[in-house]
């Protein structure tokens, strides 16, 4: 069932709404919606086109008879004759097969206008126009040379009504053609044109979608980066940096992360700083129980950095460690005077309470918030290479570094200051002891690094 999921819940997870997808899809509807106007425009380009070409064909046609038809019967007749040739014209133009009726007007001197006509017979009649409107449409036909009812175009089926000019300068009356073509809408070009319109809707797509992905892409990558950073950062890294070259609101938006990322730099810095000062204070205070380990703390961090720095770690390492070793023996704070001062030896109950302080330590560091990082150090600090430390056994390099590290400098402090049950050892005697034990109580490789730096007590 879980396999079967899989592959569903990868193709929704695909298809979730990033805001480069979303671009791409607005990008796409956006060409299907240009692919529309440009189907209007075409339709009204191809409409004008062919007002035009009619009245420039038949302007041409009547210059020799203007003079000799005083009547216009001649006239209409020959646009008779002409009708199939410009429906034909018109549908190589369009597409489409136009509803073409020719009337002729002629006249205009003192606004008296005869309107010529075909009747269903075929012969040419003509009749005077009496309508007031009719011969003020006419007369701006006459002034305006085209005038069309209906320049727009929105895709819905409708007539455009045509009055168009056609006399010749040195006409003694004025020649108006009228006549009406049918503009199909776009679904009767699709039904006409399915094949044409799929390819040219598959195209629109393709194009539009390539298209889109890649501005998409161009406009989304700076805030895909930004986003990522921000989760970094929200993680509690706050040391990144938005690294955005654009000089627009992006780039400013990154320039404001960036000053509020180092706010909270400065502030968790000063936070942190506090909290240090105050577990160095605690720490000195646990050291001071006993008169013989004064300053303990303070000593095994010290040697702890030096390690720390020929190991070469990184800043948020030292970080960890130096921490850890400041913080090593603070479960100590649960162990009375008497036991810690004990000038003999310690009875196997005394010595198991010792052994609990690492556990001690650890508990009262866990509840510190983004401190879960320094508590192997603390928990580990007294397990041994070969396995018989406390409090879990652990061998070899199953014990953190950080706590090997630390065991190292905790037994160098601890063998170098007197004890009440002994005096302290030189270093030459410490140095010999801790390469009896390398291998058995210590890691090997960290005692030859420990040998290597001066171990005066700061």
């Amino acid at each position: 069932m879980k396999d079967f999921h899989s592959p569903i819940i990868r193709f929704f997870n695909f298809w979730s709404p990033s805001l480069g997808r979303r671009l791409t899809i607005s990008f796409t509807v956006f060409g299907l919606v240009i692919g529309y106007f440009v189907v209007i425009y075409l339709t009204i380009a191809l409409t004008s086109s062919f007002i035009l070409t009619t009245t420039d064909t038949i302007r041409r046609q009547i210059t020799s008879l203007s003079q000799t038809d005083p009547g216009g019967d001649i006239i209409l007749k020959l646009i008779n004759q002409k009708r199939g040739d410009m429906a034909n014209a018109a549908r190589l133009i369009h597409g489409f097969s136009p509803h073409l009726e020719f009337e002729l007007f002629y006249g205009g001197i003192n606004n008296k206008w005869q309107r010529v006509y075909a009747s269903a017979d075929g012969a040419i009649r003509s009749e005077t126009v009496l309508s007031g409107n009719l011969k003020h449409s006419l007369k701006d036909a006459q002034r305006k040379k085209i005038v069309t009812s209906s320049p727009l175009f929105y895709g819905r089926e409708d007539n455009v009504h045509v009055n168009i000019d056609v006399s010749m300068k040195d006409s003694r009356n004025a020649y108006i053609l009228s006549f009406t073509v049918n503009r199909p809408g776009i679904l009767t070009i699709i039904k006409n044109s399915l094949g044409k319109f799929a390819l040219f809707t598959l195209i629109i797509l393709i194009f539009s979608h390539i298209l889109g992905h890649l501005i998409s892409f161009w406009l989304a990558r700076p805030i895909v980066r930004l986003s990522r950073e921000a989760a970094i950062i929200a993680s509690g890294h706050y040391d990144r940096w938005f690294r955005i070259t654009e000089k627009d609101e992006i780039g400013i938006l990154a320039e404001s992360l960036n000053k509020m990322s180092f706010r909270l730099i400065a502030s968790a810095k000063e936070r942190e700083d506090i909290l240090i000062g105050i577990l160095i204070a605690l720490t000195r205070a646990i050291d001071a129980k006993s008169r013989w380990t004064a300053g303990h703390s303070e000593r095994v961090t010290h040697y702890t950095e030096k390690m720390g720095h020929l190991l070469q770690l990184d800043e948020e390492q030292m970080r960890i460690l130096t921490i850890s070793a400041i913080l090593h023996d603070i479960g100590k704070i649960a162990i009375s005077e008497q036991i810690l001062d004990k000038p003999a030896k310690l009875t196997d109950e005394e010595f198991d309470e010792i052994k609990k302080h690492p556990q001690s330590g650890t508990k009262i560091i866990s509840s510190i918030p983004s401190y879960e990082t320094i508590l192997s150090g603390i928990l580990y600090h007294h397990e041994r290479w070969d396995g018989t430390g406390y409090p879990e056994g652990l061998k070899g390099e199953e014990i953190p570094r950080y706590a090997r590290i630390i065991c190292i400098a905790d037994v160098y402090d601890a063998l170098t200051a007197d004890r009440p049950y002994r005096k302290a050892w030189s270093r030459e005697q410490t140095m010999i002891f801790f390469e009896e034990q390398k291998g058995k109580m210590f890691d090997p490789q960290l005692v030859d690094i420990f040998k290597t730096i001066p171990h005066q007590k700061s």
